[in-house]
């Protein structure tokens, strides 16, 4: 099988907060597609050090219906677990420094299936569409202007395999947690489930305590898939998937608070600690990272490496073995043909968190 990059757009510079619509290539078999985003930091610091968050949506739509409808943030999750690595990133608090943040879009089972991919020779009228809101700021953001998207496809130029169809990834629910009781949230049932994604995301808190079990109920109790604890459903994470690593380059001579995008079970420590800075870890709560360093050091120079699971405070709750070497087949799917009623239920067990629900679905 022959495949190519094609580039869609080509760093594109936006305004600091808005939305674009370009259409996407007819006919073509599209495996993938890389949004990358590029910002120039703050001219003294961007402690926030990262793009993503501020990517509220990202849809691949044809007409009226969507294929793909996820944040930066799901986006980031979904690649994680589906491939087992976290997608590129280049992210630094450096005043003036150039970041860039990629949240692909996939529509197989992973990055670059040959067997699910999106044929828009099918389609009406494919489209991507992109929202985003960047803060700007001489500290704790990006410069005003800089902002850019790239888009860059990877379609199949030759010999494609027989079609089975592909992936749709789409939130259903967003919701604020409580501090107590059950949040349900009934799931279509026009397609089959390879998996579905539960973000719980309160900065600083394990998602573990935000939600403290999941249960998947068919028919009311008729039958139950799955009723585990929130801790036994991210510690499963860990053990399916490992933990996934994330870098990013704080100032020097400071001490620096970081969020990251890993939120359970995780730890940091520096990679490269600078020309001739000292440099520690004090803290990690959750995705929350404190560092401090000498003086003497360069900025832009030392890294700071945070492992851990949860990307984008998700958990993953497959309908198949987990087995990256083994990809999942259609048999491992749930096929909710036939069904009255499938529903989610998530105990809450922390107030204000911020929660999504994201399904995974298989379209013939």
């Amino acid at each position: 099988m022959k495949v190519r990059d094609v580039v869609l757009v080509n760093a594109k510079t936006e305004s600091d907060s808005g939305s674009d619509t370009w259409q996407l290539p007819k006919p073509a078999k599209i495996l993938s597609l890389r949004i990358i985003e590029k910002a120039t930091n703050g001219a003294t610091s961007n402690t926030v050090g990262k793009l993503k968050h501020w990517l509220s949506k990202i849809q691949v739509v044809d007409g009226s219906f969507a294929i793909a409808s996820l944040s930066g943030r799901e986006a980031y999750a979904s690649y994680c677990f589906c491939n087992g690595v976290g997608s590129f990133q280049d992210l630094s608090g450096g005043a003036g420094v150039v970041i860039t943040d990629e949240v692909p879009i996939m529509f197989g089972r992973f990055m670059n299936d040959r067997e699910y991919y999106l044929d828009t020779s099918q389609l009406v009228n494919p489209q991507l569409s992109l929202t985003w809101a960047n803060t700007v700021s001489a500290t704790a953001g990006i410069a005003t202007g800089t902002t850019s998207f790239s888009v860059i496809a990877r379609v199949i130029e030759d010999g494609a395999v027989p079609y089975k169809g592909y992936l749709m990834r789409k939130e259903v629910l967003s919701w604020t947690t409580a501090a107590s009781g059950d949040q349900h949230c009934t799931l279509p049932l026009d397609f089959p489930y390879m998996g579905i994604y539960v973000a719980a995301l309160k900065t600083t808190i394990s998602p573990d305590t935000i939600i403290t079990n999941f249960k998947l109920s068919r028919n009311t109790d008729q039958f139950i898939d799955f009723n585990i604890s929130g801790t036994q459903a991210y510690s499963k994470n860990v053990q399916d998937y490992g933990y996934f690593l994330q870098k990013f380059r704080p100032l020097v001579d400071t001490a620096a608070t970081w969020l990251g995008d890993l939120y359970y079970q995780t730890g940091a420590y520096f990679s490269r600690p600078g020309a001739t800075a000292k440099s520690i870890t004090t803290a990690v709560a959750a995705e929350s990272v404190t560092t401090v360093a000498t003086t003497g050091g360069t900025a832009d120079l030392t890294e700071l490496t945070l492992a851990g699971q949860a990307p984008g405070a998700a958990v993953y709750l497959p309908f198949h073995a987990g087995d990256p070497y083994n990809p999942p087949q259609p048999d491992d799917f749930l096929n909710p043909a036939g069904l009255g009623i499938l529903d989610l239920i998530m105990t809450q067990g922390v107030v204000s968190g911020a929660g999504t629900v994201v399904v995974e679905q298989v379209h013939p």
